[in-house]
């Protein structure tokens, strides 16, 4: 049994199935022999896994402001709401945290696990820790919340809701 500690994103899974299409060339006589590579294999597993749904019931019942800047933080500059935003910081969080803690529930978002050691983006952990606690946390969590639909409100009670003030009106 292999042991799994490091976290990946759908992008490493990319560059194995790059590998893995480089080999095939191999086989089939397409790449000459002096550019061949050396292909070996990593198994991915599912590390952890957020459902738009788990996320849009989890973006609905935190209330933005119960969330607080700890002191220390600076204000976030226009490249650290960008990260925020960005592919980077999920694969940041699928290399530093852990299942045992699941740190940004409200985006949904899938973490695989692989053999090798992962890399964050923005150079190592605790920078990563730094960003999401003081920059992207509010940042995310208001726009996925903003974005989420009305899970209480069906659409057959807002039409009906529109009909009776269209009737009332005359």
């Amino acid at each position: 049994m292999r042991s799994y500690a490091y976290g990946y994103t759908v992008a490493c899974l990319l560059a194995f199935l790059e590998k893995v299409l480089t080999r095939a060339a191999v086989v089939n006589g397409t790449i000459p022999v002096a550019a061949q590579q050396v292909v070996t294999y990593e198994e991915y597993i599912v590390e952890h896994d957020i459902s738009m749904e788990q996320a849009r019931n989890a973006a609905l019942a935190i209330d933005l402001n119960s969330i607080e800047i700890p002191p220390g933080c600076q204000r976030c500059s226009s490249a650290e709401i960008k990260y925020c935003q960005g592919r980077d910081f999920i694969n940041d969080h699928c290399c530093c945290d852990k299942r045992y803690h699941e740190a940004l529930p409200y985006i949904p978002h899938t973490c695989y696990l692989g053999t090798n050691l992962c890399k964050p983006v923005v150079g190592d952990c605790s920078t990563y820790t730094r960003l999401r606690t003081c920059c992207c946390h509010a940042h995310v969590l208001k726009r996925w919340k903003s974005s989420a639909p009305l899970r209480h409100k069906p659409v057959i009670t807002v039409l009906l809701l529109l009909l009776l003030t269209t009737v009332l009106s005359r």
